[in-house]
């Protein structure tokens, strides 16, 4: 009977079986099948993406007996089928993180001048290298610089930055890439069949998700619902076995936070909290799902077919600007999430925020039914305060619409200061001068050397805003002038050099100041002063 696990069993055997990691497979052949082989190579990348069955693989090219050093070893003969099976004597494999002394690495070093024993050479296979100590990469580094022609180096790691950088230089660096979920489905799907083990699509689908670019994880997670199964593999095993929520309950509290049911939302939470649901996996999942939206609303693609009809409902009831703002709602509560008191109060805090909390209604139809029963009391206030006072508003709009060419150009300050622009804007507003209007073209002046600052976002901000302020569709028109401005910015800057001139006046008559200066003939450091105050209006 055999009991071989699926990662141990599907291990690849040759460069044509590893699947993932091309470029790097390719890089290897071309280098053996011209012989231009490195006295030590350094192999880095997340855990089960391949790094020691490329190393064997690499073992098996520099000794196969039957077409000698080659990219497409036999895996017939003595040597290969050594090496497959973990018995090839000139193959040392050390796990450096239970050999981390130095005398350890001197130990290992002792038998590198001899030569090999079975094969052509001798490979040194020093797994999770980065956790070997200061004294142990020292010791290494005169044999890793020059080894004897028959020794080969292959370091493994999954942490490459703590390698000392004189380890890094004598070595050739290959990076193996996280497996994309495709090429896992993909493999899956060819292992699975090959095994009769029957399937489902979307089950297969999200252990490929689920193992995050790990090919050893998406067997382990694989073999793990053969068995809760009964040799099959269903979308429900695997939620039950990982305590994950199934996509169609994640689907469901989308609709309602969409819906904004908070009652129908708390209720469903703690029915899934007796199913043992993770929810960090769920808040996870929904963050995802913003994200996958916000891809939606700009490519107009859909990547997780499981979620479509939530990525939908999102992109339909939100703008860009509302999913961003949900997206960090949740990633703030995510790290958060740990300072709760359990996952539980901290997920439906989540909820509440984005619900309750967020600056826009998801649904304009429910706050139009939240205020239409007010709505007849509303005008009969509005009818009683036109009768008794005219509204502030209306004033306001009077006094606006009245607004005469003298007007602006004396109070343009004023109107700069209730403009609602941005800096970028407002810097922009604070640099011109009014000049005149002709209808609704509106000339204003600004000096050559600041024309740079009048960009043609910032201009359609300023026209924009001013048309709202003015109650009706202007447009700027900006002149360069050769003149100096009198404009806000030059009045401010005119102000404040007045009052540092006040206050380094007011500082030198001071009589404990002259004292000192007496004293130890001290000097005044100039352009020392500021003045702490802000501008009015801002």
């Amino acid at each position: 009977m055999n009991n071989t696990v699926l990662a141990t069993k599907w291990r690849p055997k040759s460069f044509s079986d590893l699947v993932g990691q091309e470029p790097i497979v390719k890089a290897l052949a071309n280098s053996l099948d011209n012989n231009r082989i490195h006295h030590s190579y350094l192999l880095t990348g997340t855990r089960g993406v391949g790094k020691t069955t490329l190393a064997r693989i690499l073992a098996k090219c520099l000794n196969c007996e039957t077409k000698g050093v080659s990219s497409d070893p036999c895996s017939e003969c003595i040597s290969c089928e050594s090496i497959d099976q973990g018995q090839f004597v000139d193959l040392y494999e050390i796990d450096a993180a239970s050999r981390t002394k130095v005398e350890d690495t001197r130990e290992l070093l002792e038998n590198v001048q001899y030569m090999p024993t079975q094969g052509r050479f001798k490979v040194y296979l020093i797994d999770e290298v980065h956790m070997l100590s200061t004294h142990s990469f020292n010791a290494l580094l005169k044999t890793l610089e020059e080894p004897p022609s028959h020794v080969k180096f292959i370091l493994a790691t999954t942490d490459y930055q703590k390698i000392p950088s004189t380890i890094l230089s004598r070595c050739l660096h290959f990076g193996l890439n996280r497996i994309s979920v495709k090429t896992i489905s993909d493999q899956l799907t060819k292992i699975l069949l090959d095994e009769n083990v029957t399937f489902e699509k979307e089950a297969i689908e999200n252990i490929s998700r689920l193992a995050d670019g790990s090919m050893r994880d998406a067997l382990s997670l694989a073999e793990q619902s053969i068995s809760h199964g009964d040799n099959k593999i269903t979308y429900e095993n695997i939620c039950k076995i990982l305590c994950l929520t199934p996509a169609d309950n994640i689907n469901k509290l989308c609709e309602m936070i969409i819906q904004e049911d908070i009652k129908s939302l708390m209720i469903f939470i703690d029915k899934i909290y007796y199913e043992s649901a993770d929810f960090k996996y769920l808040l996870e999942e929904i963050i995802s799902i913003l994200h996958q939206t916000a891809i939606y609303k700009v490519t107009n693609l859909i990547k997780d077919s499981v979620y479509e009809k939530s990525i939908l409902a999102f992109s339909e009831k939100l703008n860009e600007e509302n999913i961003q703002t949900l997206y960090q709602i949740c990633t703030s509560s995510l790290k958060d999430l740990e300072y709760a008191p359990d996952y539980k109060s901290g997920f439906e805090m989540t909820i509440i925020r984005m619900i309750l909390f967020s600056p826009f209604q998801f649904n304009s139809k429910k706050m139009q039914e939240k205020f239409s029963k007010d709505e007849s009391q509303e005008k009969k206030n509005k009818v009683d305060s036109k009768k008794k006072i005219e509204p502030v508003e209306e004033k306001e709009k009077k006094y606006i619409g009245s607004q005469t060419s003298e007007d602006i150009g004396s109070k343009w300050e004023t109107i700069v200061s209730r403009l609602e622009i941005d800096s970028i804007t407002k810097n922009l507003a604070k640099n011109i001068m009014f000049n005149n209007n002709q209808g609704s073209n509106y000339h204003f002046l600004i000096n050559e050397d600041l024309k740079n600052v009048a960009t043609e976002k910032s201009i359609a901000k300023l026209q924009e805003a001013l048309s709202n302020f003015l109650g009706k569709e202007i447009f700027i028109k900006l002149n360069l002038s050769e003149n100096n401005l009198n404009t806000i910015n030059k009045t401010q800057e005119a102000n404040y050099n007045d009052k540092i001139k006040l206050a380094e006046k007011e500082i030198d008559n001071d009589a404990f100041v002259k004292a000192i200066k007496d004293k130890f003939e001290a000097k005044s450091i100039d352009n020392s002063i500021k003045i702490n105050e802000k501008s009015k209006g801002d």
